[in-house]
């Protein structure tokens, strides 16, 4: 089932559970993502099995519940912290990759495969879309690492 729907049961089930999202929502995105594992608890009490970590879907389909239920608290609204953190991890870890490259090497990197994913980014930003933002981010990664990928196996094929 998705996260969405066993979310919405939930609610509709316990008012103490609607008071509780709603208190949440009330606070900042961040105090309802950093609660996640409280409403895992509650649906796992209801037989439904959403991973720890690795899955951002609870998350984002909290988030998205915020928006469409209670659009005017600051759980609705977009999370600049949150889009930046990610980011900034994502970017991390790709210079990490990019640390053993060269000067030359530095200037063959072809990234412009990255821009479509900068574009969704930016467009999921726009439209306040959580988990559009998280996959498009996701993707730009990808798309980075392939083009590393590429041209490590350039470099290593003797064809510069």
């Amino acid at each position: 089932m998705r996260a969405r729907t066993a979310l919405l049961e939930l609610l509709k089930g316990s008012g103490e559970w609607r008071y509780f999202f709603r208190a949440c929502c009330e606070a900042s995105p961040f105090r309802l993502r950093s609660q996640a594992w409280q409403f895992r608890e509650g649906l796992a009490e209801l037989g439904y099995e959403y991973p720890d970590r690795g899955n951002p879907e609870l998350e984002d389909a909290l988030v998205g519940l915020a928006r469409e239920l209670l659009p005017y608290s600051l759980a609705a609204r977009w999370d600049e912290e949150w889009a930046s953190t990610l980011c900034k991890d994502i970017l991390a870890r790709f210079a990490e990759r990019c640390a053993g490259l060269t000067a030359a090497e530095m200037e063959t990197l072809d990234l412009s495969a990255q821009d479509v994913w900068e574009e969704r980014m930016r467009d999921a930003g726009l439209s306040n879309d959580p988990a559009a933002f998280r996959a498009a981010l996701g993707r730009w990664e990808q798309t980075g690492l392939e083009a590393l990928g590429d041209l490590r196996d350039t470099e290593e094929g003797g064809v510069a």
